[in-house]
Formats: C-alpha cells, sequence, structure tokens
C-alpha cells in the first residue's frame, strides 16, 4: 500500500472544489462508483441523518460547508490552505477491499497520523474518505480530505507527514498480508497518467517498462560499460548522457522514434529502476579505469565508430572467457569434481564450450573430434537416470559463463585462442586425474574418452606449436636460458612462445599479444 499527494499537491484552500472532483468522473471518466464509506461524523455515512442529502441538489455544498464550520467559527486562515488531500492505494496484484476495511483502515490512519480528537475527545479535524475504486492502471484506492484547523482552532501537525504514512503503509501490508512495497527512496517511480494513455493505445505495456526490462538485461549481459552501450543501441535503444564536471554521471534512455515521427520519451535510469541508475550499474562491471573519463562522453555520445566498438566487445568476451577458466580451473584444483554426477555435468559443459570454439578452428576438425570425445564421456550409464538440473557447485556455472561469453566472441588472435585452448586442457588434465583416482566409479569408456580427449587436444597445432615444456615436446622443445629478448607469454605455469613469424610484428599489429603474466586467483565470482 502507498500514501501519495495527487498531482495538484496535497495542500490546497477550496474544500467544495476537491468534494466536487472526487465525486464527479474524473478527468479521464475513471470514477465509476464514488462513494463516502468513513466520515468524521458518522450521520454522514449510510443509515446517519444526513446520509439521506448524498445525491440531491447542494449537497456538496453543504458537506463543505460542516467540514469547514470549525475552520469558519475560529476565523482561522492557514497560507499554505486548510484542506489535506492523500490518496491511499493498493498494487494491482492485491485485488480490491470491501467498504468495510477501508473504513477501518481510514479511521485508523487518521488516528496514527494525529487528525482525530486530543485524549478529552475534543479538537479532532474533520474529515471524509472517498472509495474510488480501481484507478486507470488497475490500483484500488480511496481519498482522504482532511480540513487541518481542529474543533478547538487550533492547526493539526503535518512535519514529517510521509515518513508517519509510510510506516503506517507498512504496517497494514504486514496486517492484512497484503503485497509488500519498496521502503521510502527504493522501488521505482510512479507512471504518469500520459505513459498510460500512450500505452493503452498502443496495445502495449508503457515505455518505461519496457526501457526497464531492457536495460536490465542488457546490465546482466554486459561486461562493462562500453559493452553496455554497444548492446543497448543494438536494441534500438536512444542514449544520452548526463554529464556533471566534464564527466558522465547518468544517463537518459528512450525507445526509437516511431514512424509517425512522434518525439521520443526519455527515462533517466535511476527513474525505470533505483538499482538501474549509473553509479549502481557501474558497481557490477569491471572498472575501467582512470583513462575511461577522458572517453566516456564520447562513447555515450555514439561518435565512436561501430567496428571499433564489435571489435572492443569482442576482446571484452575474450577476457571474459579466459577469466571464467581460470577460475574454474583453480576451483577443480581445490575440490575434484570426484563424484560421478558432478564428473559428467563439469565434462558436459566443458564439450559445450569446445563446441562453440570450433568455429574458430582451422585444425581440420582437431576441436570438433575433441568436443565429440568429450561429448561422448559425459554420457551416464544406460538406467543410471538424468542427472537432473545443473548442480549449484561453483565450478559449473563458471563454465557456464564461459560458454556464453565465447558466443559473443569473434575471430581472436591466434595467441589469444591458444591460451583459451590451455586453460581447457588443464580443466581436462583435472578431470582425467579424477578418473585415475576415483577410475571405478566411473564407466571405462568414459575414462577412455576423457584420456582421449586430453591426447587430442595437447596435439592442437596452436598448442604444439607453441607451449616449450609440453609433454610431446618436452625433450625436443626443452632449451637452455639463453640472453635472447623473450617473446612470448607466461600463462599460469606454462610459457607461450611466439612464433618466429609473429615476432617482427610491432605491438599495434598484433593486439593483445604483450607479455603478460596471470596472476594467481585470490577469489572466484561472477567477475563483475
Amino acid at each position: 500500500m502507498i500514501a501519495k499527494a495527487p498531482q495538484g499537491g496535497k495542500r490546497g484552500a477550496d474544500t467544495g472544489g476537491l468534494l466536487r472532483y472526487l465525486f464527479g468522473p474524473g478527468k479521464a471518466n475513471e470514477h465509476t462508483n464514488p462513494h463516502l464509506i468513513a466520515a468524521w461524523d458518522p450521520e454522514w455515512l449510510a443509515g446517519g441523518a444526513f446520509a439521506e442529502q448524498i445525491g440531491e441538489r447542494g449537497w456538496i455544498t453543504t458537506l463543505a460547508r460542516d467540514i469547514d464550520a470549525a475552520m469558519t467559527g475560529h476565523d482561522v486562515q492557514l497560507e499554505a490552505g486548510h484542506v489535506y488531500h492523500v490518496a491511499l492505494s493498493l498494487p494491482a496484484a492485491d485485488g480490491a477491499l470491501d467498504d468495510s476495511t477501508w473504513k477501518t483502515l481510514v479511521d485508523d490512519a487518521v488516528e496514527q497520523m494525529g487528525f482525530g480528537p486530543k485524549p478529552d475527545g475534543s479538537g479532532g479535524c474533520r474529515w471524509v474518505a472517498v472509495h474510488h475504486g480501481k484507478s486507470a492502471d488497475g490500483n484500488d484506492h480511496v481519498h482522504l480530505l482532511v480540513n487541518l484547523v481542529r474543533g478547538d482552532g487550533t492547526v493539526a501537525g503535518t512535519y514529517r507527514d510521509w515518513p508517519r504514512w509510510r510506516e503506517w503503509c507498512l504496517a497494514v501490508e504486514e496486517r492484512l498480508d497484503l503485497t509488500r512495497t519498496a521502503p521510502a527512496g527504493a522501488g521505482r517511480k510512479g507512471t504518469s497518467r500520459a505513459e498510460l494513455e500512450r500505452a493503452k493505445t498502443a496495445g502495449t505495456t508503457t515505455e518505461r517498462e519496457q526501457l526497464a526490462e531492457i536495460v536490465a538485461n542488457t546490465a546482466v549481459t554486459a561486461l562493462n560499460e562500453m559493452d553496455f552501450l554497444a548492446r543497448l543501441r543494438l536494441r534500438d535503444v536512444q542514449v544520452k548522457p548526463h554529464v556533471s564536471g566534464g564527466k558522465v554521471v547518468g544517463y537518459a534512455v528512450a525507445l526509437a522514434a516511431s514512424a509517425g515521427g512522434d518525439k521520443p520519451s526519455w527515462f533517466a535510469g535511476s527513474t525505470l529502476r533505483r538499482d538501474l541508475s549509473l553509479p549502481r550499474l557501474r558497481s557490477r562491471w569491471e572498472d575501467l579505469g582512470e583513462k575511461w573519463d577522458v572517453y566516456a562522453i564520447e562513447w555515450w555520445s555514439g561518435n565512436r565508430r561501430a567496428e571499433l566498438v564489435e571489435q572492443h566487445r569482442s576482446r571484452l568476451a575474450w577476457k571474459s572467457v579466459t577469466r571464467h577458466l581460470q577460475q574454474a580451473e583453480a576451483v577443480l584444483q581445490n575440490e575434484p569434481a570426484a563424484d560421478p554426477v558432478r564428473w559428467h555435468q563439469t565434462v558436459g559443459e566443458l564439450a559445450d564450450l569446445i563446441v562453440v570454439l570450433t568455429r574458430f578452428d582451422s585444425a581440420d576438425g582437431n576441436l570438433r573430434e575433441v568436443g565429440d570425445q568429450l561429448t561422448r564421456a559425459a554420457q551416464l550409464e544406460r538406467g543410471q537416470g538424468h542427472p537432473g538440473p545443473r548442480l549449484r557447485e561453483v565450478a559449473v556455472p563458471l563454465l557456464v559463463a564461459a560458454t556464453q561469453a565465447a558466443i559473443a566472441c569473434k575471430d581472436p588472435a591466434p595467441l589469444v585462442l591458444a591460451g583459451v585452448l590451455l586453460l581447457v586442457l588443464g580443466i581436462v588434465r583435472i578431470l582425467q586425474a579424477v578418473t585415475e583416482q576415483h577410475g571405478q566409479r566411473l564407466r571405462s569408456a568414459a575414462r577412455q574418452q576423457i584420456n582421449v580427449a586430453a591426447k587430442n587436444l595437447g596435439r592442437h597445432p596452436s598448442l604444439a606449436a607453441r607451449i616449450v615444456g609440453f609433454e610431446d615436446y618436452a625433450t625436443s622443445q626443452r632449451q637452455e636460458p639463453t640472453d635472447r629478448p623473450d617473446t612470448g607469454v607466461q600463462v599460469g605455469d606454462l610459457h607461450m612462445s611466439r612464433p618466429a613469424s609473429d615476432q617482427g610484428a610491432s605491438a599495434a599489429q598484433r593486439p593483445g599479444m604483450r607479455r603478460q603474466v596471470v596472476p594467481p586467483l585470490r577469489k572466484y565470482g561472477r567477475g563483475r
């Protein structure tokens, strides 16, 4: 439940005018059955002495005069207005409450907010509550009108009324088991009537809801801020930055302009949902460093060429594949998948990754064979049953994440693919070692297939030509250290040499081939 002020504000000075609106058809004929459900004086309710006047000519003027009687009698004038107006509304999912329940709630709210009589029974405010039924967006609601001048001429206090309303609404939700709404300052901004009308005309959800879904989904799959922007534009979402102090501190989005040429409706990220503001999104992603501030405005403004964006996305995707594989290898080293079900699922996820990587393979089907062997090794014996949903242990989700990232990759530099395959080989060898220690728990065919897969993967040209000390080439490749400058890349505990054909190229000609040392893994997670 929420308590909110109408568009015109919660304070006014025309009691009769507000009553005529509340009992009228509304701005969009949304008041289908307005009726009085509670009042300071029960004589205005059904069965009371004044209730028979309701509906007759001039009855609203009479009710307004009665509500303002104490103010008129004490000759009190309030600069901000004596009328206090609040709407109490339920989420559409909670349906509707009957008049009796609403009356009980309103009576309690008046007491809790300090509009009721004093302990001696004197000095209460005059007020009424009008039940409208469901609003244009399906929310059952009532309106509370209060004259803030009490019966003794004093004025009811409204200091910090919204926090008190919020506390009361949360208590009602708990008591009646209603949908829990977010505390003040959380959630998303309410939908305006104009948005609802446009959505109704188009026969769709509101633009705010559509954009919130698109931005949320994009934020989950994006690797960082640049990737986020690229993905939004691929979905025809218009983006513009909010710049302050020479830095991008926020953003707004809009759906692509319609064929009719209507101007787009822009929504700040924080108005879609609080957790879609730019600072909160940045906390999820990889930190691009201080240099990003220099280029952020240019990227957000769409001044970067599309092909550069795509190239950068691919590089980020390959980095993500490598990171997830490093983490998965570290997890399996500490906690080998000794359980048969875990072992088979891990092998199966690794096979999926190999299948994705085959599109980058020029080694005459080597990876295709490796993928086929891993797929066969992952099969359970007949009669053993299905493994069920993916286990929630850490290694399997990491392999799934690596496969999903690989789907977004483009053709890599040879050394990048070799580095990824080397990490895959490390994981295959861990699984191979499990078969040696716990082979009796796995079928013999699976043990043989994982061994063949490891052997074939080790013979992949990108690995065989680059790994110094690899088992099949250990004798021929091992050399004494020399004073020649290092031209290779260190990946974990293995050194990968660059072919002579690559060594003469400049750094600009071979992106990602500079010397790097992969640090020990300290923690694992989603990498966000």
